[in-house]
């Protein structure tokens, strides 16, 4: 639900669904889960923890056929160990809640 109280140029809109992320120099896919996402930012959980700074190629998938999938370049702003609550869909334990500002679409 849109927080409107929040003072932020861009929103945030609570979202939970799976996306595919890599590091942009590899090719190796990543799977984590979207929490929320914003006109400049996005927040996501991860079984792997980034460094600030990584850049990342993220798609984030909303497991309909009626909403397209999206594709960004972000940046890693921070970064947050055990802070992704319970295991998601049976991931592993070690979740880490990732920030990141986006950079351009794709």
């Amino acid at each position: 639900m849109l927080n409107l109280a929040e003072n932020r140029k861009y929103p945030r809109i609570t979202i939970d669904c799976g996306i595919t992320y890599r590091y942009v120099e590899e090719n190796a896919d990543r799977e984590g889960v979207a929490k929320n996402i914003s006109g400049n930012g996005m927040l996501f959980v991860a079984d792997e923890e980034p460094r600030i700074g990584d850049l990342l190629e993220v798609k984030i998938q909303p497991g309909t056929l009626s909403i397209p999938s999206l594709g960004a370049v972000v940046e890693v702003v921070r970064v947050r160990p055990g802070a992704g609550g319970a295991p998601e869909k049976g991931r592993g334990t070690a979740c880490y809640e990732v920030a990141a500002k986006i950079h351009s679409m794709k």
